[in-house]
């Protein structure tokens, strides 16, 4: 009997540890709140305060939606750290306005629907999953979006094949 009560007792403690480093309904709502602000970034200091608080120093990014954009191969890391990461985006220009559409989250990962409005005449829409450490701080995303749209905002000129399913 003690030592079902002994194994009872880890099991519980484990789950109360666990579950307190969960990310809470709120928490993955700010995560997704703060991301508005830094990819906004209409005012570029309270952008970098955001990131700042919310990326931890070694964030990694991936996203072939990017690499497709960049001429990089598939599956190569975008950014590896923090300084990095927030120079690049916010050295960009703004993007008029981000609406978060959806969230779903688990224990320690958020995938966050977003759309981007104002890049050109095409909305973005996309998914980012993004992982947290146990201060909830980023320090993974796989961002993946729709890249042609994007390209065509930003001037790239899109010619569809001449023949096939989709040719005009």
């Amino acid at each position: 009997m003690k030592l079902l009560t002994l194994f009872t007792s880890v099991a519980l403690a484990s789950w109360g540890a666990q579950a307190w480093s969960c990310l809470s309904d709120a928490d993955a709502q700010g995560i997704a709140d703060a991301s508005v602000i830094f990819l906004s970034h209409q005012d570029i200091d309270l952008a970098n305060r955001t990131a700042q608080a919310l990326f931890a120093d070694n964030i990694v990014e991936f996203g072939d939606s990017i690499n497709s954009l960049r001429g990089d191969p598939l599956g190569t890391q975008v950014e590896d750290n923090k300084a990095t990461y927030i120079e690049d985006t916010l050295s960009t220009p703004p993007i008029q306005q981000v609406n978060t559409l959806g969230i779903v989250h688990s224990c320690n990962q958020m995938v966050w629907f977003f759309e981007f409005i104002g890049i050109g005449p095409l909305r973005i829409r996309g998914f980012n999953l993004i992982t947290v450490d146990s201060s909830n701080k980023i320090i993974e995303q796989r961002v993946e979006f729709n890249s042609l749209a994007w390209a065509i905002n930003i001037g790239f000129n899109v010619t569809p094949p001449a023949t096939g399913p989709f040719s005009q």
